[in-house]
This record gives structure tokens, C-alpha cells and sequence, in this order.
């Protein structure tokens, strides 16, 4: 006769209050999703997949008392995550692997649509990537002739207002890639938005190299965890 294991029900490997409260959390996410949970129920629910003989209530509310939001917390480094008392390695790094695993489909969407014609694709697609970021940075978003994105890769990082951008390097992946446009991207992990003259300064010099090399740069985009601003969209955009 075949027994169960209870992976499908990692609650029954907890003791039986906690089992019980588990129970409870996995039931409701069946019966309503996820929009009827607070953030650190969401957090809970996800814990218990691998944390299975501890209560995960109190370190999912540690974990959004520390970083803020789901969203500081999955993109906080496993180094943070470990300094949350009850947050071992092995946990840490289920948060990683999950937004790997976002970011996995989010490409996959993504590299099959033209997203260019929609920009709030292109501003979720930023924000998820690079929008909770505490270091500034720089990122290409490589483009075939379809307006299909074919690889996206951070060229520079710092720290805040210390980002070295090389237009050279930037247009040399482009080249190595096939790509055919272009559009730069850059953080302001301080949740400003205004454009900097460096920030136009790079914009022109982008935009004068592609005229040259048939590389047309689309836009540039400066982000943060919750806005999106174009430089496109600004009267200063060269031509």
C-alpha cells in the first residue's frame, strides 16, 4: 500500500499548531489566490516550502520589517537576508532563485512580443529587473530588427553617483550580439527622476555613435522602484 510523503502538504512536517496554521494559510491561497494575503502572509506561505519545523510568521514579519516590501526583500542580497535572525543559507537563497525564476518568464514574454510599441511592457520588464537595486548601474537592452529583445546586460556599476559608463563598450555588445537598436536604461537608487547632464551627455553621444554605426538608440530610461521617466519623451532628446 502506498503512503503519502506529505510534500504536497509541507505543513504536516510541523508541529501540529503550526501544521495547523499552515494548513489554514495553503487553503486559503486555494480558495482566494493571493491578493487576499498581506505581504508578509505572502512571505509566510513561502517559507513554510522551506522551512519545515519552524513557525514562519514572526521571520516573515522580521524579513518585512527589515526590507521594506516583498519587493526589497527578493531583491536583497543573500548576505542581507542572512543577517535576519532564523534566515539560514538555504533559505536565503530561495529568494534569488525565485526571481530568477520571474525573470525567466518575464524574458520569455517579453523576447516574443514586440514590446517596444508598449511601454509599460518596457517599464515593468525595468522596474522588475533593476527597479529595487541599492547600487546605481547602467544596462543595454539589445534589440533585433523585430523589436525583440535579445539580451539585456548591465555595462557599468557603482556606487551611487560614481557609475563609469564606456559608449564603446556598449556599442561593441551590440555589435557582438546582432543587435539592430538599442535602448539604455540607468537606476537612481535614491528615487529621483530629473535627468543629470551626464545622463544627456551619454544620451547624446550614444545617439551620435549609432546615427553613425546604422545602431539607432530608441530611448533611454531612467528608473527607480516605483517610476519610470523617458528621455525620449523630454524636449532635449538630440536628433
Amino acid at each position: 500500500m502506498e503512503t503519502s510523503t506529505g510534500e504536497d502538504l509541507p505543513s504536516l512536517q510541523a508541529p501540529s499548531s503550526a501544521a495547523g496554521h499552515r494548513m489554514r494559510l495553503l487553503e486559503r491561497f486555494i480558495s482566494s489566490g493571493i491578493t487576499a494575503f498581506h505581504p508578509h502572509e505572502i512571505l509566510e506561505l513561502l517559507l513554510t516550502y522551506a522551512i519545515p519545523r519552524q513557525d514562519t510568521k514572526t521571520l516573515a514579519k522580521a524579513l518585512i520589517s527589515r526590507f521594506r516590501s516583498i519587493g526589497g526583500v527578493i531583491n536583497a542580497s543573500p548576505e542581507e537576508l542572512i543577517e535576519v535572525k532564523g534566515i539560514t543559507r538555504r533559505t536565503a537563497f530561495l529568494f534569488p532563485l525565485l526571481k530568477d525564476i520571474m525573470g525567466i518568464c518575464l524574458r520569455e514574454r517579453y523576447e516574443k512580443q514586440e514590446i517596444i510599441s508598449h511601454r509599460r511592457d518596457v517599464e515593468e520588464y525595468l522596474r522588475f529587473y533593476f527597479g529595487q537595486r541599492r547600487d546605481e548601474y547602467v544596462a543595454s537592452l539589445f534589440l533585433d530588427n523585430a523589436n525583440h529583445i535579445i539580451k539585456t546586460e548591465i555595462v557599468s556599476e557603482g556606487i551611487v553617483n560614481q557609475c563609469a559608463v564606456y559608449p564603446r563598450a556598449i556599442v561593441e555588445k551590440a555589435l557582438g550580439c546582432g543587435a539592430a537598436s538599442v535602448i539604455l536604461a540607468h537606476n537612481h537608487p535614491g528615487g529621483g527622476l530629473n535627468p543629470s547632464e551626464a545622463d544627456w551627455l551619454l544620451t547624446e553621444r550614444i545617439f551620435q555613435i549609432g546615427k553613425l554605426l546604422e545602431l539607432p538608440l530608441l530611448d533611454h530610461i531612467i528608473i527607480s522602484s516605483n517610476k519610470v521617466v523617458s528621455l525620449r519623451d523630454l524636449p532635449r532628446w538630440p536628433h
